[in-house]
C-alpha cells in the first residue's frame, strides 16, 4: 500500500469522540477498586482520546487501568502489512501488538483487520525504538512503536525507570502530542516523512511526579490522575474477591486481623490481597490441607510476601528518584 493511501485509511478510522460512559467503564475496569473521581477522569480522557499521566504508588492498578482501556477503544481497524514510500518499504503490522480481529477479513489482501492496538513500553524503552529502523539485509524499515500504536493507545509504563533521561524522553513526544504529527527519517535515502500521530499517549509511573517532569510538560498533559492506596474498606472487598476467586472460604475476622495485627503502619496496596491469598493457597497445598483464613495462615502468607528482613525494600518506593 502506498503511504498516501495509508494516510487516508488511518485518518478515516480515527475521528470524533469515543462512546464511553460510566457503566461501560466500570464494567471494563471489572474488579478494580477505584474512587469515583478517578473513574470519572479516566472516562473523560477516553472520550476525548486525550493524553494521560497516571501516577501513584506501585501495586494499585495503574498498569491494569491501561490494559482495560483497550476494551473501550472502539471497533477493530484495518492496517496494511507494509507501506511503500517510493522504493522504500516500511513494515507496519506487528503480531506482538496487533491482534487479528474475529470475523471476516478485508477483501484487499494488503490489509488486516485487527483489534485497536495497545503498545506498551516499559523500563526497556530506548529512543531508537521511536525511530524507523532499517534492516539492510532484508532492505525494509520496521515501523516505530508510536506508528504501530496509531488508532490505539501508546503506554509508557514505568516512566522514569528507562535508561533515557526522563526529560529527553518527554521532549521526544512534546511536538507529536501538540501537532498530531511525527517526523521520521528514512535513513537509507535521507528523506523525511510526516506521520499522523493518532495514538492516545499514556504515561504511567510509580515515582514521584515532581522528580520526573516540570510544569511545562504537565501543562501539555490533558489529564493528570493520581491513583491512591485503597481504603481499609476497599482492601477488604479486594481480599474477599480474591478469596472467592481462589476458592478460599471467607471469614469476616480476617480483614480485622490483617489490618490490626500485621499491617500496622505499612501502606495498603491493591495488589496485596492477590499475593497474600496466593501464598496462603500455596502453603495449604504443600501441606495437603484445604486453604483457610486463620491467624496462622495469614501470618505465614504475610511473612512470605513481606519478610521483615527485607525492611524498606518492600515497604514503599513511591518517592525514589528517577534514573538519569
Amino acid at each position: 500500500m502506498s503511504f498516501d493511501d495509508y494516510l487516508g485509511l488511518i485518518r478515516s478510522q480515527v475521528g470524533g469522540k469515543a462512546f464511553v460512559n460510566d457503566q461501560l467503564l466500570k464494567k471494563a475496569l471489572g474488579e478494580l477498586e477505584l474512587e469515583q473521581h478517578v473513574i470519572d477522569q479516566i472516562g473523560g480522557a477516553m472520550v476525548s482520546r486525550a493524553s494521560l499521566f497516571i501516577f501513584g504508588a506501585p501495586g494499585n492498578g495503574k498498569s491494569t487501568i491501561t490494559e482495560r482501556m483497550a476494551l473501550l477503544m472502539g471497533a477493530p481497524i484495518e492496517i496494511p502489512h507494509a507501506v511503500a514510500i517510493g522504493d522504500e518499504i516500511i513494515r507496519v503490522i506487528d503480531p506482538v501488538y496487533h491482534k487479528v480481529a474475529e470475523g471476516e477479513q478485508p477483501v484487499d489482501r494488503r490489509l488486516v483487520k485487527v483489534e485497536r492496538p495497545v503498545v506498551t513500553a516499559g523500563g526497556e524503552l530506548k529512543l531508537q525504538q521511536l525511530d524507523l529502523t532499517y534492516d539492510p539485509q532484508n532492505r525494509y524499515y520496521e515501523a516505530p512503536l508510536q506508528w504501530k500504536a496509531n488508532a490505539g493507545v501508546f503506554v509508557i509504563d514505568d516512566f522514569g525507570r528507562q535508561e533515557v533521561p526522563p526529560m529527553r524522553l518527554l521532549n521526544r513526544f512534546i511536538v507529536p502530542m501538540e501537532k498530531k504529527i511525527d517526523y521520521l527519517d528514512l535513513s537509507a535515502s535521507g528523506r523525511k516523512i510526516e506521520l499522523p500521530f493518532l495514538c492516545q499517549v499514556v504515561f504511567s509511573t510509580n515515582l514521584s511526579p515532581t522528580e520526573l517532569v516540570d510544569e511545562a510538560f504537565l501543562r501539555r498533559m490533558a489529564y493528570k490522575i493520581g491513583v491512591g492506596n485503597p481504603t481499609p474498606e476497599s482492601f477488604g472487598r479486594i481480599l474477599r474477591y480474591e478469596c472467592d476467586r481462589q476458592g478460599v472460604p471467607w471469614d469476616d475476622k480476617a480483614i480485622g486481623y490483617l489490618l490490626s495485627n500485621l499491617y500496622g503502619k505499612k501502606p495498603l496496596r491493591g495488589s496485596h490481597p492477590r499475593a497474600l491469598v496466593a501464598r496462603l493457597v500455596d502453603l495449604a497445598n504443600y501441606r495437603q490441607q484445604p486453604p483457610r483464613l486463620t491467624p496462622q495462615s495469614l501470618k505465614e502468607a504475610f511473612d512470605a510476601c513481606f519478610n521483615p528482613a527485607l525492611g524498606s525494600l518492600v515497604e514503599d518506593d513511591w518517592a525514589r528518584p528517577a534514573i538519569g
